[in-house]
């Protein structure tokens, strides 16, 4: 019978998605009268705030970044071998662990996407830097180790790339789809059409055009060249787009969208604490990422009640129908995109039309999530 359980995680000091992951599981796993340990490498800004958590962390040395990955997982295994645990349940690429959530998907298939879109000597350089050899190496004893009994994966397009790449056994491999504050989101939804038009108008945004909203960091992986050159593709139409997120490369972004002739119809808003307000001004989100074992954004989009434009390769396209959004046959192909955005085109978001889209994820809330993966780890039926 499971009574302690270890998390793994090597960062959990920082507000990603990711670490508010590991506080939910953590209390999830409370819940169930579970002793909990976690063990990571800081504290700083701790999420994870609960007297009944021990947590155990290391320093680490903050570069090279490959060893700071080797110092947390022997730090791991050396804490497992002193204090053995009933459960230890992973959330990043470490050696050992008896259940691990492939939440960053697989990297050997992350480095052949990144293939597609970068030069040469970048493409070269994946198999000689330390920090991908590390990562290769780690996911390898991840997903091959004998000792995993239960390997969840957020998508199925990340199980068949498991599969893919690697030998583990396919009956290990769980799939639940990432959750969404569902009901958390359900007083902003509710009034977007009452605030729509001020939040835009204090943004600068015309509040009578049709919205698409790009949301991610690292725009080259997020795909916004190839989106900004398809909706250069598109004439007729009027529409604006609020591209959300940081990149170090921002000025080479703005500069592209003047060569098309559509600068005056993107805004550049750049990182921003709060995104709620720009789903309630927005029609559509767009996702053309050429890796992304699932976005986030896609149901959180979805809960608000946007249409939603997803490429085949970020795994949160699976919970899309003709109903709620579409998908991009072809990343490579500037009219295939363009299409899907004409598509989108034709959904502006009303308020039958978002409610409609926001029951279409009403199953997968984050706490039904949580618990199915939970009770998993537990051998429990859900709702045992």
């Amino acid at each position: 019978m499971v009574q302690h359980i270890v998390l793994l995680k090597s960062q959990v000091g920082q507000h990603g998605g990711l670490e508010k992951y590991a506080s939910r599981i953590a209390q999830g796993f409370l819940d169930q009268g579970m002793d909990v340990s976690i063990l990571t490498t800081g504290l700083s800004r701790d999420p994870i705030h609960h007297r009944d958590v021990t947590v155990h962390s290391i320093k680490t040395c903050r570069w090279p970044a490959f060893w700071r990955m080797e110092q947390f997982d022997r730090f791991a295994q050396r804490f497992l071998h002193e204090h053995p645990a009933d459960l230890v349940f992973g959330m990043d690429r470490n050696r050992f662990q008896t259940h691990y959530r492939a939440g960053n998907g697989v990297h050997a298939e992350f480095l052949r996407s990144r293939s597609l879109i970068e030069s040469l000597p970048k493409q070269m350089s994946f198999y000689l830097n330390p920090l991908h050899l590390k990562i290769l190496q780690l996911e390898k004893c991840a997903f091959e180790n004998p000792a995993l009994i239960r390997l969840f994966a957020n998508s199925h397009m990340v199980r068949r790339q498991i599969l893919e790449h690697y030998r583990t056994d396919p009956s290990k491999i769980e799939v639940i789809h990432n959750g969404v504050e569902w009901k958390e989101m359900e007083n902003d939804f509710h009034v977007w059409a009452n605030v729509r038009k001020n939040a835009a108008l204090d943004r600068g945004l015309d509040p009578s055009v049709f919205h698409f909203l790009f949301i991610g960091n690292g725009y080259l992986r997020k795909g916004l060249k190839q989106l900004l050159r398809a909706l250069a593709l598109i004439k007729k139409e009027e529409f604006h787009l609020s591209v959300i997120g940081k990149d170090s490369h921002w000025e080479e972004y703005q500069a592209l969208a003047q060569a098309l002739g559509i600068r005056s119809r993107i805004t550049f808003f750049g990182p921003q604490k709060e995104i709620r307000p720009f789903y309630q001004i927005a029609d559509a989100l767009v996702i053309p990422s050429f890796y992304d074992p699932f976005a986030n954004v896609t149901v959180e989009a979805l809960a608000m009640g946007l249409f939603v434009v997803s490429s085949l390769s970020n795994g949160g396209h699976e919970v899309l129908s003709s109903d709620n959004g579409t998908v991009i046959p072809n990343l490579l192909d500037l009219d295939s995109i363009a299409e899907s955005l004409l598509i989108a085109l034709r959904h502006p978001k009303t308020i039958e039309s978002a409610q409609k889209i926001r029951q279409s994820v009403q199953r997968l809330d984050f706490s039904h999530q949580l618990q199915l993966l939970i009770h998993s780890c537990l051998g429990k039926s859900h709702g045992s």
